[in-house]
């Protein structure tokens, strides 16, 4: 099987968080990154493992501390070293803490991420060269059924009044703390709907901390950006 051929249908399970916001963050037609605000994707990312694990049994969360309920392996090798890293931590942290800690460590949840896109057929990877050197590496989508069943079911409960299931819950929660819903819920339908997205949003505590740490850290490089501008 080609790296971009899609896997038979027995091999498809649900995508997890993790890989739901990479694939999100991507540009549908060109396969570049998205341009969200500063550590968005890194604390959107951070979040979605969060998630992932508490989905999973592995960790409980509260505003003050993350629970290792069951340090035992997932299996899953996009999960498991940040289980890992979680469960050998001997001081209760809160979840603003491994938010920091794991946004720093953005490719190492990106790239396991995007080479499994890949491997499910969703994605493929194109580097072009730039003087003869590999300077500028995108993932164009090879089948959109993931990404369009997502967007669809997520913007039809943003346009809705159903109230989500706790997993799309989430979702959102996580997609409007990065900043990603900017990107993919464009036009003055979804404009008008930004309060029922407001609260929508508010249902998940992982991603109210996304939201949190996004907007300190751009706030943080505001400060940083002007304090570095010489006063007349």
């Amino acid at each position: 099987m080609t790296p971009w051929s899609r896997p038979p249908p027995e091999a498809m399970t649900q995508l997890t968080f993790t890989e739901e916001i990479v694939l999100l963050a991507l540009d549908d037609k060109s396969g570049a990154q998205l341009q969200l605000p500063v550590t968005a994707l890194g604390y959107g990312l951070a979040g979605a493992v969060l998630a992932d694990l508490a989905v999973a049994g592995k960790i409980d969360t509260d505003p003050e501390r993350v629970t290792v309920l069951d340090p035992s392996p997932t299996g899953d090798p996009l999960l498991d070293p940040w289980l890992a890293l979680i469960s050998a931590e001997t001081t209760a942290r809160s979840v603003a803490y491994w938010l920091s800690v794991l946004s720093d460590r953005r490719k190492e949840i990106e790239q396991p991420a995007l080479d499994r896109l890949m491997a499910r057929g969703i994605l493929r990877r194109e580097d072009k060269k730039i003087l003869l050197v590999i300077g500028l590496r995108r993932y164009p989508t090879v089948d959109g059924h993931e990404r369009t069943e997502v967007r669809t079911r997520v913007g039809q409960l943003i346009l809705g009044e159903d109230l989500p299931d706790p997993r799309d819950a989430i979702l959102i929660s996580l997609l409007r703390g990065c900043r990603l819903t900017d990107h993919i819920f464009e036009g003055p339908e979804f404009a008008a709907r930004e309060p029922r997205l407001a609260t929508l949003a508010k249902m998940d505590l992982v991603g109210r901390e996304v939201a949190t740490a996004t907007t300190e850290a751009i706030i943080a490089l505001s400060a940083a950006m002007n304090a570095s501008v010489p006063h007349m």
